[in-house]
């Protein structure tokens, strides 16, 4: 890893936080804030600096965000979309905001035709913030001659750095590239996640005896299902909804579907045979790989449900985050 410039390094910045409250900003502030960093806060909810809808600002904010040098967008697509003609009058070119959005291409699009002069820039992590972060994966989006220069873009430079110190692995993509790996690995699968848990709740079982029952592979399925149920709807809908791709992957995930509803209709088992042979290959030395974590995601929901139940005073520890 390269060290940040001696200047990056011991610049403190004024950073405006829009979305303080939620768990991108929360996770933003824990990672990409310094402490010597003065961290003005924006968010519906109690606790922030500036408590308010940030699409209609109150002047307070404004001036805040105009003495700033960094302005972050921990906001849903819709919302960070609405902010960004105040922010063309409030900010220039010396200013960088930075967009948390799933997907970023329609933010930048709209940027250019908004008029904004200062540099826009994205961050996703890879994963909820509510996990560990070391050893994730983030991209950071900057556009096309940026994201292919990548060392000699400072606001690109920064993010890395401190990405990295906290243990965490750094890709840079431009806005469309980025959307159209999240098509593949956030809609495609959410799609077919969503899909399976509403075959399942259609099926002529009950749930609990589903459940009593279920081997590790609709377990491991329905756990993801959950574990989309548990998070505000709208990071899921923004997923579906903002990517021009997504509609692409869902019809993929339909036709694929058709496809192997017609194998076993023709009962055509050589070609089932063939169609997984050749997806084996095409995924390589991840093939194995991912077989490796399965067995292992496997062996930790069996070591789970033999486990012992909790205790009381296990029961009334305070759960770790």
């Amino acid at each position: 890893m390269s060290a940040p410039a001696a200047d990056e390094a011991s610049e403190h910045r004024r950073i405006v936080l829009l979305g303080a409250g939620g768990t991108v900003g929360r996770w933003y502030h824990a990672h990409l804030t310094d402490a010597g960093d003065a961290v003005t806060t924006a968010d519906l909810g109690s606790g922030a600096d500036h408590r308010g809808d940030v699409r209609t600002p109150c002047a307070g904010l404004r001036s805040a965000v105009a003495a700033a040098d960094e302005v972050v967008l921990a906001l849903p697509e819709d919302v960070a979309a609405a902010c960004l003609p105040w922010l063309a009058g409030c900010t220039g070119p010396d200013t960088a905001v930075v967009s948390t959005c799933s997907v970023q291409l329609p933010l930048f699009e709209a940027a250019s035709e908004q008029g904004l002069r200062a540099p826009l820039r994205g961050v996703n992590p890879m994963f909820s913030p509510t996990l560990p972060s070391a050893g994730q994966s983030v991209v950071v989006i900057a556009p096309g001659a940026a994201a292919e220069a990548a060392d000699a873009d400072p606001h690109v430079r920064r993010m890395r750095a401190r990405l990295e110190a906290g243990s965490m692995t750094v890709s840079v993509m431009d806005p469309a590239g980025h959307d159209a790996a999240m098509s593949v690995l956030q809609a495609l699968p959410h799609a077919a996640v969503l899909s399976f848990v509403d075959a399942l709740l259609a099926a002529p079982v009950d749930v609990p005896t589903l459940m009593r029952i279920a081997p590790p592979p609709a377990r491991t399925l329905v756990a993801l299902a959950c574990r989309i149920l548990a998070a505000p709807p709208e990071i899921y809908w923004d997923i579906q909804r903002a990517n021009a791709l997504g509609g692409d992957r869902r019809k993929e995930l339909s036709s694929s579907l058709l496809r192997l509803d017609a194998l076993v209709e023709a009962d055509r088992a050589d070609d089932f045979r063939t169609a997984l042979a050749s997806a084996a290959q095409a995924l390589g030395p991840y093939a194995a790989e991912g077989a490796e974590e399965c067995r292992e995601l496997f062996e930790l929901i069996q070591r789970r449900r033999t486990a012992p139940p909790p205790t009381e005073d296990e029961r009334a520890e305070p759960a770790e985050r």
